[in-house]
């Protein structure tokens, strides 16, 4: 009979049941979905580590010799040791694409991943193993030959394999700023393919016990200046980028859905609580009938356990389904694996049985003070909360009050209960929508600084490496442009150590570098700037010094900060052509930039990029960001369509009585409309008030866990917040009349016969 009746009450409740069943879907959905990804992305890396024997570090040097490897082997943590010479060739194509060539003495540790093709030899000097998204976006296939230029040489050879390197998971150069494959890539040969016997290895793939602080330091101590520098596993940018990803992940699901799952039993409580109190009557009738207060407890507990249960159980399913394949593209246009299959997120059904667990106990404290009473007051209608005045209304300023607001602050202080889940409810639709529209103007900032307050040019030109002089200063002379240096370097400071990127200017106006608030700052010629992100990361600040270096470059420089600069996209150092003169390193320009479009091929130019082209990058890149800043809104608007809708009904069969003797005394429709309209306004005002610095604390942690190579600064703009109130108000309007026109339709006689 019981069950029968559970049935005929989801019925009668369905809008109240749906939404609650919805948010515990939607809640679980999101963290299982986010969750499980960034456990499939974990899970995924770490067996692809294992599989190729990633190196535990990297030491550099000029000239990795038998005696340098020995004394490396010689080392107490050393378990392994692999020699390489890593040197940068350009690709025999139109548009001369940079080619990391790799030519080994083994292939035991970081090994090349094999896709197609046969395995690596190191007994054939013709063949080559390259990168399957350069082959893929040149069309390359087994049995063709590529040709390589370095060094003043020419190197032909015959693809023989196809695949990945774990060290390249995260492949994007300092320069870029959207992945492009045709343009770089990758390739790994013997070392008896090299045309020379005197090979000079410039890197030892390392593997070590223990940490890379101690080992880090044992090679300070035994080795001194016989290496330029030493990148542990952690810091290398692929590692340290593809957990910045898994991090990133990590933080969502550990706060959006959270919000979701707290408004889920927001509605529970509300439901549960409408239910039992037009239940009243039946529980006494129940009680007076032989019922035991467990049965009917168990009866009114089911209600929330069975549509959790069914919620939370449709979001443990689909959610890694849905967002494993709605992430799946944007994640392999930048990160590279040869596998990344979905794991099984059966692992979070612990989720689950805490919102079960949950939901039963919110359900029992719903019913256990009713179930208490005596059958015989239980049947009779309950009596109204008896009010005292309070302090305010002893002031004088109380009776010149208009009826409405009178009748609002009684009718709160009456049912604050209710006020305070409407508020929070409130408050978390305006978290998501602030959390949303931030994103987007983080964006849209991020861009404007870039592309308008920064960068000042319309085309880039990208020097060839064996360009001369004369080609250079013919190509910048005829694009009426400017000679840059850009460099991958390494920092170091307070025991951290970090890849950035250096920017060497002439005295120009097509670059302006800017202070985080976008206000141009001149750096002199006897100044180095520091970006604000990188000093973050490194703990340094003005008049701090750190050491540094150029990648492939043995020569550490040790310099002081004068200046802090902002760059949404580039972490490093900018300095002077003269101050790069007085640190004793050679000045060597790689791009052109020109406030002119520039179409023709001059020579000594490897490519040339346009502002579309870069503001196009910059918007392909952020693709994913967009497409959560669409979900969260979508998800905010339902959120707030089901919480003001839920809470309005609560607060109107609550009032119901009340309503039906004020329209008895003459009170219009309008009036009574207005009465309902302006509690929901003060309650979206407190709400809102309260969730706009939530929401812009959680913005904050958001772009923070951020990629090391992006400096997003948080930002909502006036647009954002009007936005996020005319949603919360539309959505409260529009249910306001809905409500309107259940006021003007309500039978007086009925409303008030419940007192007979």
């Amino acid at each position: 009979m019981l069950y029968k009746k559970m049935l005929r009450d989801i019925s009668d409740y369905k809008i109240q049941f749906i939404s609650v069943l919805l948010m515990a879907f939607i809640g679980v959905f999101i963290f299982t979905g986010i969750s499980g990804e960034a456990l499939c992305l974990e899970s995924n890396i770490n067996n692809y580590y294992s599989d190729s024997n990633l190196a535990d570090g990297w030491i550099y040097s000029t000239n990795v010799d038998n005696s340098l490897v020995e004394k490396v082997n010689n080392l107490s943590q050393t378990t392994d040791s692999e020699r390489q010479l890593v040197v940068t060739s350009w690709g025999k194509y139109s548009n001369d694409p940079e080619i990391k060539l790799h030519f080994i003495e083994n292939n035991t540790i970081s090994k090349f991943y094999l896709i197609e093709g046969e395995e690596l030899n190191l007994n054939d000097t013709n063949g080559v193993w390259i990168d399957k998204s350069f082959a893929d976006a040149k069309n390359l296939k087994i049995g063709d030959n590529i040709t390589f230029k370095f060094n003043g040489m020419e190197l032909e050879k015959e693809i023989k394999g196809i695949g990945y390197s774990p060290e390249y998971v995260y492949n994007l150069p300092y320069y870029a700023i959207k992945p492009n494959y045709s343009d770089y890539g990758y390739a790994y040969m013997s070392y008896k393919a090299f045309p020379s016997d005197n090979i000079q290895y410039n890197v030892l793939n390392v593997k070590y016990d223990g940490n890379a602080k101690d080992y880090s330091s044992l090679l300070s101590d035994n080795l001194k200046d016989n290496y330029n520098s030493f990148v542990p596993r952690g810091e290398h940018i692929s590692v340290s980028e593809f957990q910045h990803l898994i991090n990133q992940y990590e933080m969502i699901a550990k706060i959006l859905p959270f919000v979701f799952i707290f408004v889920s039993f927001l509605m529970l409580v509300t439901s549960m609580k409408r239910i039992i109190s037009h239940q009243r009557t039946q529980i006494g009738i129940l009680k007076a009938n032989g019922f035991k207060n467990r049965t009917i407890m168990v009866h009114y507990i089911s209600y929330g356990f069975l549509l959790v249960l069914a919620g939370s159980l449709m979001g443990l399913i689909l959610g890694p389904i849905f967002i494993h394949n709605i992430s799946y593209a944007s994640l392999t246009n930048v990160f590279k694996l040869p596998y990344l299959t979905p794991v099984n997120t059966m692992n979070f059904a612990y989720v689950v049985i805490i919102m079960v667990l949950l939901s039963v106990i919110v359900s029992y404290f719903s019913i256990r003070s009713i179930v208490n009473e005596h059958p015989s007051t239980m049947i009779r209608p309950k009596a109204p909360k008896a009010t005292t005045s309070s302090f305010i209304e002893k002031f004088k300023f109380w009776h010149h009050l208009s009826f409405n607001l009178r009748w609002n602050y009684r009718d709160v202080k009456r049912n604050n209960f209710r006020a305070i889940i409407t508020i929070l409810g409130v408050l978390g639709c305006t978290v998501i929508l602030i959390s949303a529209f931030g994103l987007n103007d983080g964006l849209n900032n991020a861009e404007n600084w870039q592309f308008n307050e920064i960068n000042h040019y319309e085309s880039k030109l990208i020097i060839d490496i064996d360009a001369n002089s004369s080609q250079i200063d013919n190509a910048t002379e005829s694009v009426n442009g400017e000679k840059i240096m850009e460099s991958a370097i390494e920092i170091e400071a307070n025991s951290e150590k970090e890849a950035g990127s250096l920017l060497v200017l002439n005295e120009t106006d097509l670059i302006t570098p800017t202070d985080i608030n976008q206000n141009r700052i001149e750096i002199k010629d006897n100044e180095v700037s520091i970006s604000q992100k990188m000093a973050d990361l490194l703990h340094v600040g003005v008049g701090d010094t750190v050491n540094w270096h150029i990648k492939n470059s043995d020569k550490w420089v040790e310099l002081k900060i004068d200046r802090i600069h902002g760059d949404p996209t580039s972490q490093g150092l900018i300095m002077s052509k003269n101050k790069l003169d007085e640190l004793g390193l050679n000045y060597t320009p790689t791009s052109i930039i020109s406030s002119n479009h520039v179409d023709k091929k001059y020579d000594g130019i490897q490519s040339t990029i346009h502002r579309d082209d870069m503001i196009d990058s910059w918007w392909e890149l952020y693709k994913p960001i967009w497409m959560e800043i669409y979900a969260l809104i979508f998800f905010a608007i339902f959120l707030a369509v089901i919480v003001l809708y839920n809470l309005g009904l609560l607060s109107f069969l609550e009032m119901k009585r009340d309503i039906g003797t004020l329209k008895v005394l003459g009170f219009k429709t309008r009036t009574l409309t207005k009465l309902l309209l302006t509690q929901s306004m003060v309650f979206i005002i407190i709400g809102g008030l309260l969730g706009i610095p939530l929401g812009f604390y959680i913005l904050n942690i958001i772009w923070k866990s951020s990629s090391k190579k992006f400096f997003i600064i948080p930002s909502l703009s006036f647009i954002s917040l009007a936005c996020t109130f005319i949603i919360i108000l539309v959505v409260s309007i529009g249910i306001n009349l809905f409500f309107a026109y259940k006021i003007k339709k309500l039978d007086m006689v009925d409303t008030l016969k419940i007192l007979e």
